[in-house]
């Protein structure tokens, strides 16, 4: 029986040894080439080791350019790229048809990458990198400069994939202190902070510096970087000026089974674009790893974006003393996106996650998305957005599952429905602030550091315009109080004059009993048949959970658009889970069981509202994000039919 946490504790868990790696293990599963069958039609080959530009294309005769290749295409061509690396920025603006797209992707079996960064990092770093002269603290530069480069340098550790910090000062790669102990958050303060192994720009030089000290702090237990420090003897992927991929006015055109990787901006750039279909892909950010612009008819699905996030990072070391990316970045300029589906993705591993608010008929559904330490999903409209359905999905460890900022004109709404929104794993926020911090000590003495910080359901900044939004069968899971009290965790809160629904959700604590507090009345906001538990105080608790909040005024007010009035229809009671679990946990089974007081416990919500699971709940709606009939659904690339 498939469960739905069990892939985020599967993808967190390492695929080989830590001896297998010069470097820290993975934090994900790595790429593997795919068994995706050779089509039939017309079709020309490029091999980066064994081709020839002159050669004629075929499978005995590859050519050996992404360059000279990708412009030769007609409709219904495919280039297959045989494996290895591809040390290229492509740019692609070829079109197809409805009837004969053309198609980019990898020979069967094999495993292409297209690398847009400085390969002597990769091929022959022993002459790539020297020791700075008189350094005590292990700190290498490159042999040569690079007058391209520019801003912050990112990389990754070949063998590994796991992120270099980029560094934006150069006290901080320097430094031997490792806490948050600084005068100012984005000064160079003269002692600095190692955020971990990474690389750094010298300005006035162009040479590149790369320091790959271990960290030491007592928190990151396991996940702290204790393995090769001389960069001499570490293949690494040194991220170059450009973009890696740059898909720009391309229209029919499909992208299959490829690894992007190598920029220090957008890694894989969609521009101008429209019937593109990208799928089966490894992209590993840049800032942001994905960029959509102007373009409509987009698909991108089975794919691994991957951010710029390292097991040892924290949200003050990227936002301030490093790089602030965006996982995926939908630009709103000339028009922006329009029916755009994203699905069946591993999103992960970021300061922020997507920012996809600014789709027009946004379709995203059955993705991971884990671990963002600032916001999660970015819904700001920037007066283009909405239509956006957000379904079946695994959310789980962003300082703010979505978000918003700025003031924009309200777009056509967003669905959350039928998603499983755990935020009981720990987000690096808080970075500790010396050895003997408090808000890291153990619970117990001799025991592990205490988990400071898990994140929340919404987040803004600056006072911004929220857009419409609609909560309804979902289950929430959260360690930490609700914020303020706020109900459901975050659920009712709006700015004035926001539209807001909260309907058939089960909202699970397990440190403290849940919010009720709801805003002001002047809201267009309708809460009610959602179901609230706490573990830990719940078994216990004694009286009515709901008589003061339905003695409050905003209860009486709530009467005069809402009859029942607001969580009229609300339960306080276990919910009964076919198997509750802690955080990530590949037992756990968040289905109701039998006798379950979530079991037709709900109101029907509108037809027009999307709902993928209507069809499966027999009798009146059951609560939360999986119905008692159902199976539990699955996210990622290997939940996805086969193509």
């Amino acid at each position: 029986m498939p469960r739905i946490l069990s892939l985020v504790s599967a993808l967190l868990a390492s695929t080989a040894s830590a001896a297998e790696f010069k470097s820290h293990p993975p934090m994900r599963a790595l790429p593997t080439a795919s068994a995706r069958p050779k089509g039939e039609g017309p079709a020309c080959f490029v091999d980066a080791a064994k081709g020839a530009d002159a050669n004629d294309g075929s499978l005995a005769k590859p050519w050996k350019t992404l360059a000279h290749a990708t412009p030769k295409l007609v409709p219904g061509d495919t280039l297959y790229l045989r494996g290895g690396t591809y040390y290229e920025r492509m740019k692609c603006g070829v079109s197809g048809t409805a009837t004969k797209p053309i198609t980019i992707r990898a020979f069967p079996g094999e495993l292409p990458i297209i690398d847009g960064g400085l390969r002597e990092f990769a091929e022959a770093p022993a002459t790539a990198w020297e020791p700075v002269k008189g350094s005590t603290v292990g700190e290498y530069r490159s042999v040569k400069p690079y007058p391209k480069a520019e801003g912050i340098v990112l990389g990754h550790f070949l063998d590994s994939m796991n992120t270099l910090h980029g560094y934006r000062f150069g006290n901080d790669i320097r430094s031997t202190n490792e806490y948050w102990n600084l005068t100012g958050k984005i000064e160079d303060d003269p002692k600095g902070l190692y955020c971990g192994p990474g690389v750094w720009l010298n300005p006035a030089t162009g040479h590149l510096h790369c320091r790959l000290a271990h960290t030491k702090l007592d928190h990151l237990g396991t996940t702290n970087y204790t393995d090769e420090t001389d960069p001499r003897k570490l293949a690494l992927a040194v991220a170059g000026p450009g973009i890696a991929f740059d898909l720009n006015g391309a229209k029919h055109v499909r992208v299959y089974d490829l690894v992007i990787r190598g920029a220090n901006r957008t890694t894989l750039n969609v521009e101008k674009c429209a019937n593109v279909e990208l799928d089966g892909l490894h992209v590993y950010g840049g800032s942001p790893a994905v960029m959509l612009r102007a373009s409509g008819d987009v698909k991108l699905t089975r794919s691994c974006v991957r951010g710029i996030s390292a097991p040892w990072s924290w949200r003050g070391g990227q936002k301030y003393r490093g790089n602030s990316a965006y996982l995926m970045t939908a630009r709103p300029e000339e028009g922006g996106c329009k029916n755009v589906e994203i699905a069946y993705c591993e999103l992960t591993d970021c300061h922020d996650g997507p920012y996809i608010g600014t789709v027009r008929g946004l379709r995203f559904h059955h993705n991971l998305v884990d671990n963002f330490n600032d916001d999660g999903i970015y819904l700001s409209g920037a007066g283009v957005g909405g239509d956006i359905h957000i379904t079946q999905n695994c959310i789980t460890r962003c300082l703010h599952c979505f978000a918003f900022a700025g003031k924009y004109e309200l777009g056509a709404g967003v669905f959350i429905a039928r998603n499983i929104i755990d935020q009981r794993g720990e987000v690096r926020y808080q970075w500790p602030k010396a050895a003997d911090d408090p808000e890291f000590a153990p619970e117990k003495p001799g025991g592990p550091a205490r988990v400071p910080h898990t994140g929340f359901l919404n987040g803004d900044h600056g006072s911004p315009t929220w857009e419409k939004m609609y909560y309804y069968h979902n289950t929430l899971l959260f360690r930490d109080k609700a914020f303020r009290d706020q109900y459901g965790f975050g659920m009712a809160r709006a700015t004035t004059g926001t539209t807001r629904r909260a309907l058939n959700n089960v909202i699970v604590s397990t440190t403290a009993l849940p919010g009720l507090l709801f805003e002001g009345p002047e809201n267009d906001f309708v809460a009610d048949h959602n179901l609230f538990w706490s573990t830990a105080e719940g078994p216990t608790f004694k009286g009515d959970f709901f008589a003061a909040a339905r003695k409050a005024k905003a209860f009486e007010a709530s009467k005069k658009t809402y009859a029942p009035g607001w969580g009229a229809n609300d339960r306080f009671a276990d919910p009964k889970f076919t198997k509750f679990t802690g955080w990530g946990d590949a037992a756990g089974d968040y289905r109701p069981s039998e006798g379950s007081p979530a079991v037709d416990a709900g109101t029907e919500v509108p037809k027009e509202w999307p709902d993928p699971l209507r069809k499966l709940d027999a009798g009146k709606p059951d609560l939360g994000a999986l119905p008692r009939g159902a199976a539990a659904f699955k996210v990622g690339p290997g939940a996805a039919p086969k193509p």
